[in-house]
């Protein structure tokens, strides 16, 4: 491929591979559809930016991260068919996934059935758990590097590109190393990335299938990375109510800000989806974090168990404020101290013989 004809809106071709038209572009590289000749075989082709072609630390880092996650063959990661250079400009061939990526999917469906962000989610996590039990960290989950296609059948993509540019000092415009809404609270801060990582961003993309929106927005990166490390989030059922409770508390686990109250491992995570009903809904609100409020409950067990508790002073009961004059205040008394009552009244009716008798 010449320098002038990467510069068209189009090249016609990359090494042995006839491009047929653009997929994409972003700022870790232009996506193209393309033949692979003479095989005849439909791919899809990543060129990274121009820029890269003059550095010789980012070649080394891409030689090796492209040939580790070559090496991934699973049902759930797009595969690697090759990856090289063409007349200075590097690119990765791959998988072509006929279909459309999540983030579109989401914007198209308006409201996932919470059956298919089960499935979903069960397909991101055996893909995952693959490439971690192969010591390969994604970096970058997210609903546009997550691919659907037309057999509701996941393909995570782009494993692995985000710690290729994270080694380099070179700029590349309109990109990060990562993408803020889907970042874990350590990969904000700049600290050590693992595999516990990936689980936050995958936690991240369930509560965008179940609400529609990340938890964390803002008017620029650096207000959503600053969520990220100090907001709580709002519980997904407060924007969707048939949210099954055992799902929005997996959530909040995989979503967790110290990494040690969060999910260890994407095993440990597929485990509790496979126990979660479609059917079940959310029977009480989970309690909301604020930053401002000094007491606030969470549903944070280990086994995923719901262990809400109400706080009973100064008329909380559930999270909620309700005057001590209102009927509602006493039923929920009644309901939460009832057999302290009862033993109450049977003391004082045992008293009350005493006394008679005297």
């Amino acid at each position: 491929m010449s320098k002038n004809k990467y510069l068209d809106l189009m090249p016609a071709s990359i090494g042995k591979y006839k491009i047929l038209g653009k997929l994409g572009k972003g700022g870790m590289g232009d996506i193209y559809k393309a033949m692979q000749e003479p095989l005849n075989r439909i791919v899809a082709i990543k060129v990274l930016p121009p820029q890269f072609s003059r550095d010789d630390e980012f070649a080394k880092r891409f030689e090796i991260e492209a040939k580790a996650i070559s090496l991934l063959q699973h049902q759930n990661i797009v595969t690697i068919h090759e990856y090289g250079e063409d007349d200075g400009y590097r690119y990765i061939a791959m998988q072509f996934i006929d279909g459309m990526d999540l983030g579109n999917y989401i914007a198209e469906t308006k409201v996932v059935a919470v059956s298919d962000i089960i499935d979903f989610s069960k397909q991101i996590c055996r893909g995952l758990l693959y490439a971690h039990h192969h010591n390969v960290v994604h970096r970058d989950i997210k609903p546009q590097n997550i691919l659907l296609d037309k057999n509701n059948i996941i393909h995570i993509t782009d494993f692995g590109i985000a710690k290729i540019f994270s080694t380099t000092d070179i700029t590349v415009t309109g990109s990060t190393v990562g993408t803020p809404e889907y970042m874990s609270p350590e990969q904000a801060q700049g600290k050590k990335i693992d595999a516990q990582s990936d689980i936050y961003s995958l936690g991240i993309v369930m509560y965008e299938m179940l609400t529609r929106k990340p938890p964390f927005v803002a008017n620029n990166s650096m207000a959503v990375a600053y969520k990220q490390v100090h907001e709580p989030p709002m519980p997904p059922s407060v924007k969707r109510k048939d949210t099954p409770k055992q799902l929005e508390l997996i959530i909040l686990k995989a979503i967790k800000k110290d990494k040690r109250d969060r999910y260890e491992s994407v095993e440990e995570l597929l485990t509790h989806l496979d126990m979660v009903d479609p059917s079940e809904r959310v029977d009480r609100q989970t309690q909301l974090f604020h930053p401002t409020l000094k007491h606030a409950a969470a549903a944070d067990d280990q086994r995923i168990t719901d262990r809400r508790g109400g706080d009973r002073r100064g008329g909380i009961l559930d999270g909620v404020h309700r005057s001590v004059f209102s009927g509602e205040y006493w039923r929920t008394m009644w309901r939460i101290n009832w057999p302290t009552w009862l033993a109450l009244a049977a003391l004082g009716g045992a008293l009350a013989v005493h006394v008679f008798k005297r």
